[in-house]
Formats: structure tokens, sequence, C-alpha cells
């Protein structure tokens, strides 16, 4: 997939702008301030139908203007599509082709694209939510109907929250409870199958990148008892009588895929603990490269990369290695205010000091 023209109006600091890109993609280089980041938050929206910097589309809107509105032209498979989004008036407004799409998750079955952003160090060394949000963002990507899936999740777990926080019957609370132990086992079950593809990746592009022979594992953490001699659903339905009494007191659910984790570490040792910042980033690059390797199983899906300046202390005998690992057949999209970095390698330049 290639995205081949790109409009803006008032998205960030971007009052009116238009650019085509080649099929390989571009560097994008300027000095700190002039928008590299924001071009690239506006690829990414298109993919996702948010940002991935804030949770407001307000924040999105040029200073003094009262909406924004961008447009994307993409190839997919031989054939193009338009994918349009603004927002005006406290409403957002998602079209592709110019048919307004109900449910923003709809974007998930069209484009792809995995961004690489210096925050995703949390990946490895923060918290367990950066951890499980990074995981359903891939296997959303992976599996389309894991989004359904983790939907139902979330309006059951809220549902049954609500109830928490009430008197309640006891007949009413079991009847939720059913529900979200299938649900969750459910959740849990496309997470482990997810798991176990990455697992089976992650070493040999973890080698690839850093030229280390270091044995890289990750682990599901459940937030219950699981023993591997039952079913997961089982576990869930033991554990919810277990701690009946403290989530009547906590007024929440206390267990679930929602608090579950993912554990990476490097040698037997946890990476979040023990790992060096140099050790993190690289393992956090590392994962987006999987998650980007897994996307390429389907059929014609080579997704759209974007680096958003994560290269920057790396060495350029390592940034060499991660170009390396990466298949022709990407569009490939870095940000830089030191275009210097990436003299070796073959895209094409788009200086914003000389466009904007």
């Amino acid at each position: 997939m290639r995205v081949k023209y790109l409009f803006l109006r008032n998205f960030r600091n971007f009052q009116e702008f238009e650019t085509k890109f080649a099929p390989e993609g571009a560097i994008i280089s300027g000095k700190n301030g002039l928008g590299k980041t924001n071009l690239l938050e506006a690829l990414s929206y298109f993919a996702f139908g948010k940002s991935f910097r804030t949770n407001y589309d307000l924040d999105l809107i040029d200073f003094s203007k009262a909406f924004f509105r961008i447009l994307g032209n993409f190839e997919l498979s031989d054939k193009e599509i338009i994918i349009e989004a603004a927002f005006e008036k406290q409403k957002k407004i998602v079209k592709i082709d110019k048919i307004n799409i109900s449910r923003i998750s709809e974007l998930y079955r069209y484009l792809k694209i995995v961004y690489f952003s210096p925050e995703d160090i949390n990946i490895i060394g923060g918290a367990p939510s950066y951890r499980r949000y990074f995981f359903d963002q891939a296997i959303s990507q992976y599996n389309f109907q894991y989004l359904a899936v983790l939907r139902k999740y979330f309006q059951v777990l809220k549902q049954r929250n609500a109830l928490l926080k009430n008197d309640f019957k006891e007949k009413e609370k079991y009847s939720w409870d059913l529900q979200f132990i299938e649900i969750g086992s459910k959740v849990i079950e496309f997470r482990n199958l997810y798991l176990e593809k990455f697992g089976s990746l992650i070493n040999k592009k973890y080698a690839a990148v850093t030229n280390d022979n270091e044995q890289v594992e990750i682990k599901y953490r459940f937030s219950f008892p699981n023993p591997a001699t039952e079913s997961v659903l089982d576990n869930m339905r033991e554990h919810v009588d277990d701690v009946e009494e403290q989530e009547k007191n906590a007024q929440r659910s206390l267990f679930g895929p929602h608090l579950d984790d993912y554990e990476f570490s490097i040698n037997g040792n946890s990476a979040r603990r023990f790992a060096s910042q140099g050790q993190k980033k690289s393992l956090a690059i590392t994962s987006r490269l999987v998650q980007a390797n897994l996307i390429t199983e389907k059929p014609s899906e080579f997704p759209i990369l974007i680096f958003d300046d994560v290269f920057a202390e790396l060495d350029k005998k390592r940034i060499k290695n991660i170009m390396k690992v990466l298949e022709d057949k990407h569009q490939i999209f870095i940000a830089t205010p030191n275009k210097e970095i990436y003299k070796g390698i073959k895209l094409p330049l788009i200086d914003l000091e000389k466009v904007i």
C-alpha cells in the first residue's frame, strides 16, 4: 500500500498544504517547529481515525481556526481510494471514497501504518498500559475481528463496574460475570495466538538490529491465577468467586484482560527492570518491525512505515541494520532535523524549510 497525495487544511500548523509522495516514501527534514511530526501525525490519522498524540480532535485545529480537514489518496492492491477526515463543531466525519463510515474502526480494514516514535521505549520500560495498547493495536491490524471482541469486552467491563458501584441482585451480577468471563477469555485467546507468532520472530529481528546473540522472550502475565493444566475460561470462572468480596469493596473489576501485562526479557532478565536504555530502544524498534512483518503475512499487505526521528541516538551501523531488515515493498517515511544522518538511504527528500 502507498500514499500518493496528501492535503491538509488547518491541521496543526498547516493552514493549507499539499504534496505528492514517491512510491518509496520520503525523508522529511527541517528544523524543529516546522511540523515534521504534524505531517506524520496526519498520515497516521487516516489509519487509526485519531491522533497518536492527543485524545482530543480539537487540539489538531490550527490556532484561531474553526475546523480541520485532511485528505489522502492511497493505493491499495492496485486500486485507489480516497480517505477524508474532518472535525468541525465538535463533530468528526470520516469518509472513504466520499461515503461516510459509521465506525472509525472500519479504517483498520483498509490502511496499515506502523508508526515508530521515540515514546515507543515505554513499550519496554513503561507501565503495563503501554504494552497492552501496543499489542491491542497490533493485533487489530493483524486480525480485524479482534476489534469487535475487544470493544465488546470493554462494554461489558463498563457495565460490570457500574454494577459493582451500586446495590445489586446476585442473579444480575451472575449474568454479568458470565459475559465478562466469556468475552474476556476470547480477548486472551486472540492475544495468545498473536503472541505465539510475535515471539517466534522477535529473536531473529533483534539479532539483525543489534548484531547481538541475546535471547529475547515475551510472556503473557495474567492478572489472575492461570494454571496451564486448566482453561483460561475455567480459571476466570473460579477467580471471579474468589475475589467477589474484594471487588464489592473496590467497586470495580480487579482482574481481566484490561489488567494483564506482557513481560519482555533479555537473557532471562526483565527488560523493564534491567535492560539499558539502548537495549530498550532497540527492543522497542524491533517490536515495531515484528508488528510490520506479521501484517505482511496477509496477501498484498505491506504497511506504510513511519519513523519519527527514532534514529537520533542510534549509531550509523544500527540504523543500517534496521534498514536492511525492511523489505523494499514498504513505503517509508523518516522525519529528521538532521538529514545528513540518512545520506546512505535512498529516499526522496522533502525539505519543509523550502515548501512551507
